[in-house]
């Protein structure tokens, strides 16, 4: 974000500032260039976070076709249904301790990286909402990063 911060925009801001600092009202050509900038800081972001959001919606497409793949490896692999397979998945978190609160860290990071589940079945065989579970990866994502930083 720091970098849509142009100088032209700072010196728009200052300029501003300063003449509310000093109680006065700015100059037609003044008010004009601050809006100016402002208008080009504001669509700068925007692009900036559809952008992000594209790439967001890419990811989750590529997730969701591992998913798909995986999921049909699977169901071959085994000889069970799709049903047979979660049900499975359900008995081997209902064997991790309930405080065993690393264990259910790894079973869900498995569920999610290894099977490339998404986080709405994931809720469904940990009995959590989807959206905890969305929470939850987002801050584990996070803190990785922060971690490799």
């Amino acid at each position: 974000m720091t970098d849509l911060l142009t100088p032209e925009l700072l010196d728009a801001l200052e300029t501003k500032f300063s003449a509310e600092k000093e109680n006065r009202q700015l100059s037609w050509l003044e008010r004009s260039r601050y809006n100016l900038e402002v208008m080009k800081f504001r669509d700068a972001l925007r692009r900036s976070e559809q952008q992000v959001q594209a790439e967001h919606i890419k990811l989750r497409k590529q997730h969701e076709q591992k998913f798909i793949s995986i999921r049909k490896i699977m169901m071959r692999q085994r000889h069970q249904t799709w049903e047979e397979i979660t049900q499975d998945f359900r008995r081997q978190y209902a064997a991790i301790p309930q405080d065993d609160e690393e264990a259910k860290t790894e079973f869900m990071l498995m569920l999610y990286n290894k099977y490339c589940l998404s986080p709405t079945l994931i809720g469904n065989i940990m009995n959590k909402p989807s959206k905890t579970v969305w929470l939850w990866l987002e801050e584990w994502a996070f803190e990785n990063e922060q971690l490799k930083g």
